[in-house]
């Protein structure tokens, strides 16, 4: 079957002269430096490389998914940029009405319509296929990230107990992440939730349990997922040394992936808008750390020759 055609064709190039052109590089500028300092100051600014940059862009101009398509041309592009720059430096509306000559109301519509149609590429490149790694006990790392929001209204207290983070001492919200032990693919993103959820409780109500059980298989995590030990693997005494160092090695990976998150401010910093915003912004920024870790750079390999037969052979 062939590929719906892409309108608007960009070579990592063209994008990166698009992106620093609109970040008010001038094109002497771009051209005196070289292509490292054009790329490095590509990402500063836009959160991925131009290459990147480009197969997101390009996806969504053939993707079937309605919600997350666009026509592309240079509107679009600019567009598109604006909002790759909106999760990576979250400024205010404000920095971004001065920085790009729109109105208040014009440049956050367009920042977070292109957010919102990248959060809905999740369906296309964050998947977990029913025939997975079939056969093989270990499947992922699953890990709770939060991030700091405002603090919720409530009733009776000055802060709600149900949003208290205990990594930041604030308010926040928290979603569940599932990667891949072998490949460098995010295959679950659940929430968010309120950060005072534990762990095991999400991990226990909230689906994947239940994912886990039906395909016989078993996730690594740390101590606040004891509880589950058929589903889920944590730090256990009698564990040899080589399948410590599998489990530490591929929780370091799964944080790994959690700090890509959290190169963009938008998730690193306190966020100024409601929860359902903030589920777009973040599965945004698991949908562009996806095409990162698939195009731009990947995870390190955590199968050591000490647990490669365990793993393999493992039911």
């Amino acid at each position: 079957m062939d590929e719906p055609p892409i309108n608007h064709l960009v070579t990592p190039s063209e994008m990166m002269e698009s992106g620093l052109a609109l970040k008010g590089y001038s094109e002497r500028r771009i051209k005196r430096a070289k292509g490292k300092t054009n790329v490095f100051r590509f990402k500063h600014h836009f959160g991925v490389s131009p290459c990147t940059a480009v197969w997101v862009y390009t996806d969504m101009q053939i993707t079937n998914i309605a919600g997350a398509k666009i026509k592309g041309g240079i509107l679009d592009l600019k567009y598109f940029l604006i909002g790759l720059y909106y999760l990576r430096k979250y400024p205010t509306e404000e920095e971004l009405t001065s920085q790009f000559d729109y109105s208040n109301y014009w440049v956050r519509e367009k920042a977070w319509g292109t957010i919102e149609k990248i959060q809905l590429l999740k369906h296309q490149v964050i998947v977990w296929e029913d025939d997975y790694q079939q056969g093989k006990r270990w499947v992922m790392t699953v890990d709770g990230i939060h991030c700091w929001i405002n603090e919720p209204s409530h009733k009776e207290w000055s802060q709600d107990p149900k949003y208290y983070s205990h990594k930041y001492n604030k308010a926040g919200l928290d979603y569940e992440l599932g990667i891949s032990l072998v490949d460098n693919r995010l295959l679950w993103m659940r929430g968010p939730f309120p950060a005072g959820t534990n762990d095991i409780t999400i991990f226990r109500e909230k689906g994947l349990l239940d994912e886990l059980k039906k395909r016989k298989q078993s996730a690594i995590g740390d101590r606040g997922y004891n509880g589950e030990p058929k589903h889920m693997s944590t730090y256990n005494a009698h564990d040899n040394a080589g399948v410590r160092l599998f489990k530490s090695r591929a929780l370091k990976r799964h944080e790994n992936f959690n700090s890509l998150l959290k190169q963009n401010k938008i998730l690193d910093t306190r966020f100024r808008h409601n929860e359902d915003r903030f589920a777009s912004a973040f599965e945004a920024c698991c949908v562009l750390a996806q095409y990162r870790i698939t195009r731009e750079m990947s995870l390190y390999d955590i199968l050591i020759e000490d647990v490669v037969d365990t793993y393999e052979g493992d039911k």
